[in-house]
């Protein structure tokens, strides 16, 4: 049986605060140099990642609605009423105001899967009469019977879907996202370990590469894959990657741009140390010659450090633990996101070059000297 414990994983919580940490608009840079704001991707992710943490939280609860507090008449000695504000009421019309523009009202709904939570609310709400006009309009006035029949429906939903989270089906499917994302994570893991324990000094970049807002939209899947195969190849032929050490790659889709990745590279730390001229010149040959002028790309080395909190770019000695537990915050937020809205191609959508062999014994050549101090945190020693 999978076992569920995910140790030291980041929650919501952590997620949301990595998200915020972002800018709300990046520069990307045309094939002709031009750089142009553009909204970050990060944004609509905050959305499904606060509503996973508020289904979550939710469901711990399996309260209901009581009818009898919600009626609150419209005027004096009126009959029509309107359910008052109240907390969970309040919750569900906000849910599923969120869930339904993004998953159903959007395109976003045609590439991506909401996580098992939210699935199964919309399953349980997409066709509420209330809620619909409620979070799109405003709460409608209603007679006392009409009201109580509101809320008893809104209970007899709510209940469903609490009963639906109790289901096998349920538990498997989260028990799947996480499998994936965990195996995702360790491979990435894994390479930046062994690659730290081959060389002393590695430069990394994060470029994402995309397409413009005119091109995007056209832009399938298949094409997508093709040009990421073409930079791909690349890799063992131009000399701009003649010190690559090693990499990482994960599809996105966003509206208006369309489908894009995020690369993560790993240089010798050793011969490749302008690392912001380095991004730009692979989101060059993306832009120019991968793409034939319809790439975008943004060269996340540029300003990482007043822009990141957890910086993990540039050069990293391998005993600079501050700067590998950067990197361990970018593999885990690069794997896990998946759990709150996974992509519904059925082609590869993450994959890392192939693990280095990393010799048995000690380390050959000069042994590796640390530094006087070594710092984790707030912590020396």
């Amino acid at each position: 049986m999978y076992d569920d414990v995910y140790d030291d994983t980041l929650n919501e919580t952590d997620m949301l605060a990595i998200c915020q940490g972002m800018d709300a608009t990046v520069l990307e840079t045309t094939a002709l140099g031009q750089e142009i704001a553009t909204l970050s991707h990060h944004l609509w992710r905050q959305d499904v990642i606060e509503v996973d943490r508020q289904l979550k939280a939710l469901a711990t609860t399996e309260t209901l609605l009581d009818s009898q507090r919600l009626m609150l008449p419209d005027g004096y000695g009126s009959d029509i009423v309107v359910l008052a504000p109240d907390a969970l009421l309040d919750t569900l019309t906000t849910l599923y105001t969120v869930l339904m523009t993004i998953f159903q009202e959007t395109d976003i709904g045609q590439h991506y899967r909401p996580s098992p939570y939210a699935l199964r609310f919309l399953w349980a709400f997409a066709s509420s009469a209330y809620l619909r006009e409620a979070g799109f309009h405003q709460p409608p006035s209603m007679s006392r019977q009409v009201a109580e029949q509101t809320v008893m429906e809104l209970n007899q939903r709510l209940t469903a879907w609490y009963q639906c989270l109790k289901q096998p089906d349920f538990v498997y499917e989260c028990n799947k996202n996480r499998r994936n994302s965990r195996n995702n994570y360790q491979r990435l893991q894994a390479l930046m370990d062994a690659l730290f324990a081959r060389h002393s000094r590695l430069t990394v970049l994060r470029v994402d590469l995309s397409y413009s807002e005119h091109d995007g939209p056209s832009i399938d899947y298949e094409t997508a894959r093709y040009h990421r195969k073409q930079l791909c190849q690349a890799f063992h032929t131009n000399p701009l990657f003649k010190h690559l050490l090693g990499f990482a790659w994960k599809l996105e889709w966003k509206p208006k741009k369309g489908f894009h990745y995020h690369f993560v590279f790993f240089f010798h730390g050793h011969h490749v140390q302008e690392d912001v001229t380095q991004a730009r010149r692979i989101g060059e040959l993306w832009a120019r010659s991968i793409t034939g002028g319809q790439g975008h790309y943004f060269n996340c080395n540029r300003n990482a450090e007043n822009v990141y909190h957890y910086n993990a770019l540039g050069r990293i000695e391998y005993h600079d633990f501050e700067k590998r537990r950067g990197l361990d915050y970018i593999a885990r937020y690069l794997t896990k996101v998946d759990e709150y809205a996974a992509m519904l191609v059925t082609g590869r959508k993450f994959q890392t070059s192939p693990m280095p062999h990393v010799p048995a014994g000690p380390r050959p050549g000069r042994p590796r000297q640390p530094p006087a101090t070594w710092c984790y945190g707030e912590l020396s020693f």
